[in-house]
């Protein structure tokens, strides 16, 4: 009977598997407006984000600042709870599972930079101009986007080129911090349905064995602190910009696309607690005092501030004040060996 039982269990087991996995079936989609497709929706603007993403953030940042009404469908990542972007209702809103999705009467428009375009020539003629009409400012401004954005594909590629970059490496301990607060059996669901294995393998290690012990693996360590050396020139680059300004926008007088970008990094550097140490290591004082009036426009408040979430707050208090306590392991995260680096 027990044996039968087993079976029954396991072809039961084996029979929702592949039921829930041709449900999650995704595929790359291409940036821009898809007018194939008209989802679901009931307001002109739909905007599906995550808290903590660094690419919504640069969507809600750009709809806010351009007076965009729109109706917001919050969607977790493991980080932030589950992975909500793999579900089956997530999928047919953006297939390729990545944030964030703009819909505009029904019209899905993937990549954030896509949208932050989009959203511009969305919002009429007379919603403020984040894109110069100039078009060398607006090759400029596409310099910086660039050099801010995070690919989707290879996302820590081009690390010596690009200080979006470095930015997974940088959010790897608060990362470590933040998945403790999320149940292991929440984790696990990854090795069954994400594309990328890797994630629910780091993030099951993370849980397991906690920051402290995962930051004593010198390759893990290499990854971060490699990210370190490198976004210490960027913000150089950054800063050497900006007193070239004179401490305006980045491209000169108008607040545009690319300052969003800029903050949304700034902003992730300050919750992993690297911005202190970038500021007591470097000499960037012009990028200290214009990251000062980023967060003073309105928009902040409205796509940053009003949008916190409870693990990420609470994980960015946990790793200040682990790393406060602990001389040892605030080497290991943020002072580490710095080979060729700046420092």
């Amino acid at each position: 009977m027990t044996i039968w039982l087993t079976l029954i269990a396991f072809v039961v087991g084996v029979v929702w598997f592949l039921y829930e996995k041709s449900r999650r079936r995704s595929h790359p989609v291409s940036g821009g407006v898809d007018r194939s497709q008209t989802l679901p929706h009931q307001a002109p603007f739909e905007l599906y984000s995550n808290s903590f993403s660094h690419c919504s953030r640069k969507t809600r940042l750009a709809m806010d600042e351009l007076k965009i009404d729109y109706q917001y469908h919050p969607i977790d990542l493991i980080e932030t709870g589950w992975y909500q972007t793999i579900s089956p209702q997530y999928l047919k809103v953006n297939p390729s599972g990545l944030l964030p999705t703009l819909v505009h009467e029904g019209h899905p428009v993937y990549e954030s930079d896509d949208i932050l375009s989009y959203a511009q020539s969305a919002a009429g003629t007379d919603a403020p101009k984040l894109v110069p009409q100039d078009p060398e400012l607006k090759a400029t401004m596409d310099k910086w986007l660039a050099f801010c954005a995070i690919e989707s594909g290879n996302p820590m590629g081009s690390m010596a080129s690009k200080a979006g970059a470095c930015i997974p490496g940088l959010t790897m301990p608060l990362f470590i911090t933040a998945i403790r607060y999320i149940p292991l059996q929440r984790i696990m669901v990854g090795f069954l349905f994400h594309s990328d294995k890797q994630r629910p393998a780091f993030f099951s290690a993370a849980k397991l064995l906690g920051l402290r012990t995962l930051m004593s693996i010198k390759p893990l360590r290499r990854v971060v602190h490699a990210s370190r050396d490198h976004m210490c020139r960027h913000l150089l680059t950054l800063n050497e910009q900006l007193a070239i300004t004179e401490g305006r926008w980045i491209l000169g007088e108008n607040y545009s696309l690319a300052d969003i970008s800029i903050s949304c990094l700034l902003l992730r550097l300050e919750e992993t607690g690297w911005l202190i140490y970038f500021e007591k290591t470097l000499k960037i004082d012009e990028l200290r005092d214009y990251y000062h009036k980023l967060k003073a426009r309105p928009n902040w408040q409205t796509a940053i501030v009003n949008h916190g979430h409870p693990i990420i707050e609470q994980a960015t208090l946990d790793l200040a004040d682990m790393t406060a306590r602990d001389p040892e392991l605030y080497q290991r995260v943020y002072s580490g060996e710095t080979p060729g680096g700046v420092t």
